[in-house]
């Protein structure tokens, strides 16, 4: 910015320019915009309030209700998961089996499993980072974008111990089938850094077994997988944050399953 002050304040192409204006924000930017000076600070103006708005929306199109109720049962996930628990620490490592095949975990930061496959158990297949998802080349990639929707039903079934028939199995590719055991050794590892997060992962997967659900929207869904999201749940408990509107609809949603059922059952 320094090196080019002089063209901005006007000696560019021998003409002279408007004085440099700071873009308003906000309420600003509806009156600024009325005097038609399309410069590029009320464009942006409009930019940074239109997605102010759209970030505001995105918080608060649920009730406060309705948050409450979705931070209460996220609690009471917690809770069962540690009387039962919690997921499956690595000290050394191990292989997995899944109904998918193999992923390998070890040891990782702070105790929880860091989760992997290789090329030798899935020859052939592309490799991957372990990412739910990511965004190369203008197009989406990871471990939820290698599934189709049909997919996803099954993945939630395996992850709550049911035994896959061979058809549901047959259908995946060598990459799906690498994909889908990876999200099964890494559901166990968020579970490990947070419990209670397998049950939110199950009723994320279920959304994206709707046709529309796009792939980027499991990190809405799930926030805990996004990169720097570990701390999320803890931020939730000590109130510097607030679950937005994707998230309370998938936990709320999870009430409907029938895993749920039957831990009421149980109490």
């Amino acid at each position: 910015m320094g090196s080019d002050r002089k063209k901005e304040q006007g000696e560019r192409a021998g003409r002279a320019l408007p004085p440099r204006t700071a873009a308003p924000r906000g309420a600003d930017a509806a009156p600024f915009l009325a005097g038609r000076q399309l410069t590029r600070s009320s464009v942006q103006a409009v930019g940074n309030a239109a997605g102010n708005a759209a970030a505001t929306a995105f918080v608060q199109r649920v009730s406060e209700e309705d948050r409450g109720k979705a931070d209460e049962r996220r609690k009471r996930w917690a809770e069962r998961d540690l009387a039962r628990g919690g997921g499956e620490q690595a000290e050394e490592f191990t292989t997995r089996d899944t109904p998918y095949g193999p992923f390998n975990h070890r040891r990782g930061r702070g105790g929880a499993p860091f989760v992997t496959t290789n090329a030798r158990q899935y020859p052939g297949t592309e490799r991957t980072d372990g990412r739910y998802v990511r965004e190369e080349e203008n197009q989406y990639i990871g471990l939820i974008p290698a599934l189709d929707a049909e997919h996803f039903l099954p993945l939630v079934d395996a992850l709550k111990g049911r035994k896959l028939t061979e058809e549901e199995i047959d259908g995946l590719s060598d990459d799906q089938c690498r994909a889908a055991a990876t999200i099964m050794g890494v559901a166990n590892a968020e579970r490990v850094r947070e419990p209670g997060a397998l049950k939110q992962i199950r009723a994320a997967l279920r959304r994206q077994a709707r046709p529309e659900h796009e792939a980027p929207e499991f990190l809405n869904d799930f926030p805990q997988g996004r990169i720097g999201g570990a701390q999320h749940e803890r931020e939730i408990r000590a109130g510097r944050r607030r679950r937005a509107t994707p998230e309370v609809e998938t936990i709320l949603e999870a009430s409907s399953s029938s895993d749920e059922s039957t831990d009421r059952q149980r109490k």
